[in-house]
């Protein structure tokens, strides 16, 4: 006799549950052809030297503000955590000079960053707080608060970090979907608004912070559920705009050499190339891995290992 399973599917009355976070919303209010293509299509992305630099500096940021003590952590700690978590991924190709000028350029920030915020340290009560909230009709936004802040009277203020070299201004700010999302996690989290909600610009080193009155939840909230109901009804059409020259899947796109159709042929070809390249060097890696394993421990080590 076979086992009945449960019904997992939702009702027909029950809209199927959607997972968002800012980033998919952002994609999504810029181009929802290129939501489809990240989201749902799951195509592959091309790893860049922006995106693996506004990693590294996160990770050492995180790293400082997250050590809890009584006293500034030493500049040391930002420049060994930046050592110990740089993202190469978005260099593999890059010239080795060229690779050094960025990491010398992300040392310079942390450096800055150091002087600007050890004078009047305060440890983090969080950094990388993981959030999920519901808010209803089968909508969850999720993500990570970069960091929250102790402050004076004994409350909390919010920082989210870019590694975008040109800051916004504090009208941009106090419109900020994800600051928005991110005030909406903290009363969540912590069963409070926070004082205050700041984007921190570390590369000119300016933190352009606004108080949490001055946020419109309600309006972000409204804009949440408008993008879930577009997703949900598959409007998945192509809204170019000033990125698009960046766009992983512009080849993809009809918006763009576009009246014979998307070039699956050509996006094979690309993604072909990256990966035989990310082979060759897994192999040298291995390689060089065995070595090791083959002087230490012996040849019998490698043969567990398989």
């Amino acid at each position: 006799m076979t086992a009945m399973l449960p019904d997992l599917q939702p009702s027909a009355d029950e809209p199927a549950p959607l997972k968002l976070s800012f980033s998919k919303i952002d994609v999504y209010q810029r181009c929802p052809l290129q939501y489809r293509f990240m989201a749902v299509d799951r195509l592959p992305t091309e790893p860049t030297p922006a995106l693996s630099w506004g990693s590294s500096l996160h990770a050492a940021l995180e790293r400082w503000w997250d050590q809890r003590l009584p006293e500034p952590p030493p500049v040391e700690v930002l420049l060994e955590a930046l050592y110990e978590s740089w993202d190469d991924t978005g260099f593999a190709d890059m010239d080795r000079q060229e690779k050094i000028r960025w990491y010398r350029h992300a040392q310079e920030v942390l450096r800055r960053h150091h002087e600007q915020h050890a004078p009047h340290y305060r440890p983090a009560a969080a950094v990388e707080q993981w959030f999920d909230v519901d808010l209803g009709n089968a909508v969850r936004v999720r993500g990570f608060i970069d960091c929250v802040v102790p402050t004076e009277g004994g409350g909390f203020g919010i920082v989210d970090w870019k590694s975008s070299r040109r800051a916004k201004t504090r009208e941009d700010v106090e419109r900020s979907l994800q600051l928005a999302i991110y005030a909406l996690a903290a009363r969540e989290l912590f069963g409070r608004d926070p004082d205050w909600v700041a984007l921190e610009f570390i590369v000119p080193g300016l933190r352009v912070a606004v108080e949490r009155d001055r946020i419109d939840v309600e309006s972000a909230i409204a804009q949440i559920h408008e993008v879930a109901d577009a997703i949900r009804a598959e409007r998945f059409e192509p809204r170019p705009n000033r990125l698009c020259a960046w766009c992983d899947f512009r080849s993809l796109c009809p918006a763009w050499e576009g009246s014979d159709g998307p070039d699956v042929p050509g996006q094979a070809v690309v993604e072909l190339q990256r990966l035989r390249r990310r082979q060759e060097r897994d192999a040298q890696r291995i390689a060089e891995l065995e070595e090791i394993v083959r002087q230490r421990l012996g040849d019998e080590a490698l043969v567990e290992l398989e």
